[in-house]
């Protein structure tokens, strides 16, 4: 992969690992949780690597557990609305087969 620097360029963020490169940093993104940046603008998404949709959960920051929800995803990235900084993190929890797009408040798991 050729690395490219300057603020033109996306950064991808997993964990605490950064990368900076080009646009192929959007064409294979880490699976799971990551962070990127355009610019001065931080974003936030989830791409799921398997073949069927599956139900994520998606902490988000602040008021505990009650701003938290499931999301159900399709195989690919997933954009979550807003600025990054809000989503702490996203993880697979089950639900193999749910319908895409489908999204309920925080349970149990």
């Amino acid at each position: 992969m050729t690395a490219f620097f300057g603020p033109a360029h996306a950064e991808v963020e997993r964990g605490t690992q950064v990368r900076q490169a080009g646009a192929d940093a959007f064409a294979a993104p880490p699976c799971g949780f990551f962070r990127y940046n355009v610019r001065a603008s931080e974003f936030a998404a989830y791409n799921h690597c398997g073949s069927t949709t599956v139900r994520i959960h998606v902490d988000v920051r602040g008021g505990g557990s009650t701003n938290d929800y499931h999301l159900c995803v399709s195989p690919g990235r997933t954009q979550f609305p807003g600025a990054g900084p809000n989503y702490l993190n996203a993880y697979y929890i089950g639900g193999a087969g749910c319908r895409s797009g489908e999204r309920t408040g925080h349970t149990r798991h």
